[in-house]
């Protein structure tokens, strides 16, 4: 999922890049998120609780914490330097003060549709290039790894057990939802309880996977065929 805030004081100016996106969701079927702030305020306090966005569309001048503001504690305080912004505003006179925040882009008032569609297919890129990231939701919150550090995926009865490089995590969940997530990222679906990382796998035999941190997990018998033919897929891919 791709997460998007608008923050914009204005709610025409809100409406319209929401508008935008839900158009551009339905023609394209991608699996966008959008959440709508008025405020700078409300935006960095529901950041604070650990809700990342990839992508946020953020007006400049607002009143109290104005969109500069903001995203100097989105960099620093937060030291969040994935989130893409896209600054909105009605001039153009910001760009010394855009430099210390590293804005992806600059958009000016009124939006249009191409350039908003434009910034969200680019932030959907950084994001690949980066590695991407996997997020999944424990009560209301929305937590996010590193796809680099996921080694494998469990099902446990209604649990999802995350193995990363540093530790576990725990949600409740379906495989076939994180599948349709992390795919992209040449992961493997051995065995209707297990997902894996082709990047960890220190070893393919013809009935189980050795993974970097030495687990030995099933290939089921109705996966292997599809098993191999994406080992030499993924094989391929790194001499291209």
């Amino acid at each position: 999922m791709f997460n998007i805030a608008i923050c914009d004081d204005q709610v025409a100016i809100c409406s319209a890049i929401e508008n935008i996106i839900l158009e551009y969701q339905e023609l394209t079927l991608q699996d966008i998120q959008i959440e709508v702030f008025y405020s700078a305020e409300k935006l960095g306090v529901f950041m604070e609780h650990q809700h990342n966005f990839d992508l946020i569309f953020l007006d400049i001048e607002m009143k109290g914490l104005n969109g500069l503001e903001l995203g100097r504690k989105i960099r620093e305080e937060m030291d969040n330097q994935i989130t893409q912004i896209v600054y909105v505003s009605g001039r153009d006179s910001y760009f010394r003060e855009l430099f210390e925040v590293r804005p992806m882009n600059f958009l000016s008032k009124p939006v249009e549709p191409d350039k908003v569609i434009k910034d969200i297919e680019l932030a959907m890129k950084l994001i690949n290039r980066l590695g991407g990231l996997f997020s999944y939701k424990k009560g209301s919150d929305t937590h996010k790894l590193p796809i680099k550090n996921i080694i494998y995926f469990q099902s446990i009865n209604r649990e999802i057990k995350i193995v990363t490089t540093t530790g576990e995590e725990l949600f409740y969940g379906k495989l076939q939802d994180v599948f349709h997530q992390v795919a992209k990222y040449q992961f493997m679906n051995i065995h209707k309880s297990y997902i894996v990382n082709y990047e960890y796998i220190a070893k393919f035999r013809y009935d189980e996977v050795v993974m970097s941190n030495s687990v030995c997990l099933p290939i089921s018998q109705l996966k292997r065929k599809e098993v191999r033919g994406l080992q030499m897929k993924f094989e391929n891919e790194r001499f291209l």
